[in-house]
């Protein structure tokens, strides 16, 4: 009970803990992970994590310092699976490919991936968004002002469960509007 040894119990969704199990960042992203699905975010606490785990609440800050520090975490695992798009092609393209999978990862991940995330696969996706953008022709603080305008559109079209057509249609539509910046003399 003191986060090194467990015994042999079931957790959610039918994963058993080996005896002598230990804890860690991974094991108790997994739990986060189960326990959000479950209950929603606002069902997260360390609390009830360490009771899903089976160890004092206290283990788990050596790995978290709070529960923020968790919800970063788990949006940054949620964000590791978004690949770069192909980089031949319009920038249009790429950046429809990198934000559809962006709102998947909103829509379905119950970690979520929040725009104010910056854990290493937030940021590897932010600056992969802002290269499609500054390649296409927009300065570095314009490319910023418009992935942050992007990635809003996007979260706020998974948050509203708008299906996969309003997505598009909308996106071409902000899209529109920034290659016509790109055209401005």
């Amino acid at each position: 009970m003191y986060g090194v040894q467990y015994t042999v119990h079931t957790v959610s969704q039918g994963a058993t803990i080996e005896q002598g199990e230990r804890l860690s960042r991974e094991r108790i992203l997994s739990a986060a992970l189960t326990l959000v699905a479950k209950d929603g975010l606002d069902g997260l606490s360390m609390r009830r994590l360490a009771q899903d785990l089976d160890v004092w609440p206290m283990s788990l800050y050596r790995y978290f310092r709070d529960k923020g520090e968790l919800v970063a975490a788990l949006a940054d695992a949620a964000a590791a699976s978004i690949a770069p798009p192909d980089t031949v092609g319009p920038w249009r393209d790429q950046m429809r490919d990198l934000l559809g999978q962006a709102r998947t990862i909103f829509a379905r991940h119950p970690g979520g991936m929040r725009p104010q995330d910056q854990g290493p696969a937030t940021a590897r996706v932010r600056d992969v968004g802002l290269a499609i953008l500054e390649q296409a022709g927009f300065g570095h603080d314009e490319a910023e002002a418009a992935w942050q305008a992007l990635l809003a559109y996007t979260a706020g079209t998974a948050a509203f469960d708008s299906n996969g057509d309003q997505f598009e249609y909308g996106l071409a539509r902000v899209l529109d509007g920034l290659a016509s910046r790109l055209a401005a003399p």
